[in-house]
């Protein structure tokens, strides 16, 4: 505890003053190696209980949201099944939403996970179970040695008690660097653990990036069309015209002459419609094609005139 009362975030020693020794009263000093002992043990494990339940009040919540969380995600399907069955024009994406819980029950598993929360409550509270047992013992073992003490106490007797109480004193002590040891090694793996995982995703959403910018930029090279007429010969002239247009109005107005082909290169991935004029006989005709222009391929659409 802090001075002011407050729980510390730290285990405090009793004050070294109460451990003073005085030849003149051997009894009296006992008394105060007990006491000294004893105030050790009694403030590891009042700091245990008292650090506890923070951990335990978040680790019930958390427990209890993930839960609450996982089950309405399974829920939720079931829901917009009969929900739907009564309002067959709703819209709402029960899939989603099942993901959306799931997704946060994992991520408050995590994170007690990461910070140690049910971990830490188990281990303080083993930890200061442990300890008053110990205590308990020692209480006992304390009150034997004292009950057997002559007047006055001969020096192994003296010695007998001050080595019992810095046995026990070793022990709890042992017991709080074993805890310790065990939060360290727990928050190492922990962080490693959250480190790989944030390794794994930050390179799983790079790919994904990467993979989306390449698919945009397939998905933007440029195509083109290589039309062919095979009657174009027979074309007054040996000539045709081939107009182009999309969408946005037209892109090309051009006159073919001595060849059954035409050609326009670096067109946007699009739909287009190809329109043929031509004169046979010195009559017009016309002929009209659509032509799907895909990224980075040609087209290679077959025209024919219906001539008169």
């Amino acid at each position: 505890m802090a001075a002011d009362g407050a729980p510390s975030r730290n285990i405090q020693p009793a004050p070294s003053g109460s451990i003073a020794w005085d030849a003149a009263e051997p009894v009296k000093s006992l008394a105060n190696v007990g006491s000294y002992v004893d105030g050790v043990a009694t403030t590891s494990i009042q700091w245990y209980w008292t650090n506890k339940r923070w951990k335990c009040q978040l680790s019930r919540f958390i427990q209890f949201s993930a839960v609450a969380l996982t089950a309405a995600g399974a829920l939720v399907p079931i829901i917009a099944h009969i929900w739907k069955a009564r309002e067959p024009s709703s819209t709402v994406d029960s899939g989603l939403w099942a993901s959306l819980f799931v997704g946060l029950a994992a991520a408050l598993i995590g994170l007690d996970k990461a910070f140690g929360l049910s971990s830490g409550w188990a281990r303080y509270v083993l930890t200061a179970t442990s300890i008053q047992k110990a205590l308990e013992e020692f209480r006992l073992e304390w009150m034997i040695l004292s009950a057997g003490l002559s007047q006055p106490p001969k020096p192994e007797q003296v010695t007998a008690l001050i080595q019992r109480a810095k046995e026990f004193v070793s022990t709890i002590a042992g017991m709080v660097l074993q805890e310790t040891k065990d939060w360290v090694s727990e928050f190492q793996s922990n962080m490693a653990q959250l480190e790989k995982d944030v390794k794994a995703q930050l390179d799983t959403l790079a790919a994904q990036v990467q993979k989306a910018s390449q698919s945009r930029e397939a998905a933007s090279r440029p195509g083109s069309i290589e039309l062919t007429v095979p009657d174009a010969d027979r074309t007054d002239g040996f000539e045709f015209h081939a107009t182009l247009t999309n969408e946005s109005g037209k892109l090309g107005d051009e006159t073919v002459t001595n060849a059954k082909s035409w050609v326009r290169l670096n067109l946007a991935p699009a739909q287009y419609s190809l329109t043929l004029t031509a004169t046979f006989g010195g009559k017009p005709v016309a002929a009209h094609a659509v032509v799907e222009v895909k990224p980075g391929e040609i087209a290679k659409p077959t025209v024919t005139f219906s001539a008169p």
